[in-house]
């Protein structure tokens, strides 16, 4: 099953509230406006997922470029973060789950210390869209990271 037709109605413009999760500040939840816009790419084989949001006033973009084995439900991803992943690309891979929940988990280096995982997840629904965040210890413990519940605009 292609995971891009399905997607494909997704296309457009979006909007809602992205919550920061920031466990180790005393403010541990920051809340700002977001923008998405999802578009079809190279002649919709791939899926991009383009956004905004804010943190201490300084606009933040992201973009999410998801692609599928039309043969199977593997999906793999290719993400970046203006606030996140400053200047680096994170590879993650994943599957699409019958009910079209995508979750993909890639690695980031922290100096001294093992590879921790980022998982993404993007759960479509209907006239919703949100896209849910994770980071992950090397130990394997998840904590939440990034939620936004998005709207079509």
């Amino acid at each position: 099953m292609s995971i891009n037709a399905p997607l494909a109605k997704y296309a457009g413009s979006w909007s809602g509230i992205n919550k920061l999760y920031l466990s180790w500040t005393p403010e541990t939840l920051k809340e700002s406006e977001s923008k998405l816009d999802v578009s079809l790419k190279a002649n919709a084989q791939f899926i991009a997922f383009e956004y905004t949001w804010v943190y201490e006033g300084e606009q933040q973009e992201g973009i999410i470029l998801l692609g599928c084995d039309t043969k199977s439900d593997a999906v793999q991803t290719v993400w970046t973060d203006s606030w996140h992943s400053s200047h680096t690309f994170m590879l993650s891979d994943g599957k699409v789950a019958e009910d079209g929940l995508i979750s993909v988990k890639g690695h980031y280096k922290v100096e001294g210390h093992p590879d921790w995982g980022w998982r993404t997840d993007i759960i479509p629904a209907g006239e919703s869209l949100k896209i849910v965040m994770y980071n992950v210890s090397p130990e394997g413990i998840e904590e939440l990271a990034v939620e936004t519940d998005f709207a079509r605009i």
